[in-house]
């Protein structure tokens, strides 16, 4: 755990990034997720991220985080009738995950515990680990958005319709995308700016979804506006959360892969 520690992280994340194509992207889907998988190789250890290696290769983790997303068009069943599901989970206020449980159609924890079954199994083809270690990684990072944890009122805050510099949107696309473009830094800077110590790291070391959901169900709660019609005052509010939020999924993208492919004897 923690492998990189301080000396030379940001050198080596930055390569990171650049081996990966990455480019200056300002939305949470993409950047999010390429800046939290990037961080994530940083907190491992060196026995997890030679494990990473030898199902991903030369693939990086900045990379696999922002794959589900991309194979959203795919047109099998598995990406069209399945895995949408997998990228959300819902909580009503004053409830826990564990009061309401999954829908039949399986959601983000459902998701992480298969996934956790096909990376611990002999059995399992590589493409199949492939895509567990990928899309598990992804999932890690959505539940730390507070509107993957939905309400089940207004699917995730998509119908909950706001407006922005005069534009019709919606609070989920907020949160997406608004907030962190708001902060106005390239991959790199929010390298820079999210990485945590050691000490720091530790102390949000979780690998439990559920610790993860109740977070984001807490900060959900909060962040519903008080008007539909927002201004810059809303989004610089609420990125230091969407700050928190992003480091916090780097290290627990970590944790989980550590609990799953090194499992403690």
């Amino acid at each position: 755990m923690l492998y990189l520690k301080q000396y030379g992280i940001l050198t080596l994340l930055l390569g990171a990034l650049l081996m990966s194509g990455a480019t200056r992207a300002l939305a949470w889907g993409p950047q999010g997720h390429r800046v939290a998988g990037a961080l994530t190789w940083a907190y491992l250890s060196a026995d997890a991220q030679r494990a990473v290696t030898t199902i991903l290769g030369d693939q990086t983790l900045a990379d696999a985080s922002v794959w589900a997303d991309r194979m959203r068009g795919n047109p099998s069943p598995f990406w069209q009738e399945t895995a949408g599901a997998y990228h959300y989970v819902t909580v009503p206020p004053g409830k826990l995950y564990r009061d309401i449980g999954a829908p039949a159609q399986g959601d983000g924890v459902t998701a992480l515990a298969q996934f956790a079954g096909t990376l611990n199994d002999p059995a399992s083809a590589m493409v199949e680990k492939q895509l567990a270690l990928r899309f598990g990684l992804h999932i890690v990072q959505d539940l730390h958005q507070p509107l993957h944890v939905g309400n089940g009122q207004d699917r995730g805050g998509t119908r909950y319709t706001v407006n922005l510099r005069g534009e019709t949107t919606n609070l989920h696309r907020i949160w997406d995308s608004s907030i962190l473009e708001a902060g106005n830094r390239s991959d790199r800077g929010w390298i820079r700016r999210l990485h945590m110590s050691a000490p720091e790291a530790k102390d949000h070391w979780q690998a439990d979804p559920l610790i993860w959901i109740a977070e984001s169900a807490a900060l959900r709660d909060r962040i519903y506006p008080k008007r539909t019609s927002l201004d810059e005052e809303y989004l610089m509010i609420w990125l230091p959360e969407v700050e928190q939020r992003l480091a916090q999924a780097a290290v627990r993208g970590a944790a989980w892969i550590e609990s799953v492919l090194l499992p403690a004897e």
